[in-house]
């Protein structure tokens, strides 16, 4: 039988050492980009000062490894992260269980778990940054604590189940998200079909913004 997984804190400190390494290089404009917790961990490594920086333009690794978009007959290309890269910035492990099957774990929500609680309503808010510190406190005091009652948060690597109850918060959240999602594809359909409008992922900026001024 196989031992159960438990990291301890050394491997937390090994994973966030790893990150910062990794946002140092090149790569780091597209985990800006990213948005939502992703944008987070990248300034957790970073610093707020990095931000404008995302506005310079694409980086020298946007063209053999990014996003490559073809509107009117000309080709764009833009900083994106892998799905590996994406795993690698939430601290993810692939645990082999008892029964053959494959558990993932990871420190932080994986953006499937992130995007469906009550945590994202499109920016970076207050709520957010006390959730995302009081996490970082949880891990630091250490990862063998029990599972807290209110958010059944382990201290430790959660599954994606695990990460979704852990998230719940306010249930009406996920619906409101989906309205505005919704909303949003019908006023491009509706207004800005057939026009010649660039269109700025700015949510960097405009996530920073908010968590400035609250």
């Amino acid at each position: 039988m196989l031992p159960r997984f438990r990291p301890v804190y050394a491997d937390y400190i090994m994973y966030e050492q790893h990150r910062h390494e990794f946002m140092n290089q090149p790569r780091a404009r597209a985990a800006l980009l990213h948005g939502g917790l992703i944008w987070r961990l990248a300034l957790h490594s970073l610093g707020f000062d990095v931000l404008p920086s995302v506005l310079d333009g694409i980086s020298p690794e946007a063209v053999p490894f990014g996003l490559m978009l073809s509107i009117n007959d000309q080709t764009y290309f833009d900083d994106e992260l892998s799905q590996e890269e994406i795993d690698f910035m939430c601290g993810t492990y692939y645990v082999q269980t008892n029964d053959g099957n494959m558990e993932i774990a990871s420190w932080w929500p994986r953006p499937q778990a992130w995007a469906v609680s009550g945590l994202n309503v499109g920016f970076w808010s207050s709520r957010c940054e006390s959730w995302f510190q009081s996490r970082l406190d949880n891990i630091r005091q250490g990862v063998s604590r029990e599972r807290h009652k209110l958010t059944d948060d382990a201290n430790g690597p959660m599954t994606g189940a695990q990460w979704k109850r852990s998230l719940k918060f306010n249930p009406g959240t996920n619906k409101m998200m989906k309205n505005v999602e919704v909303a949003c594809c019908s006023f491009l359909a509706t207004t800005a079909s057939g026009k010649n409008i660039w269109f700025v992922n700015c949510a960097s900026l405009i996530s920073y913004l908010a968590f400035t001024e609250n």
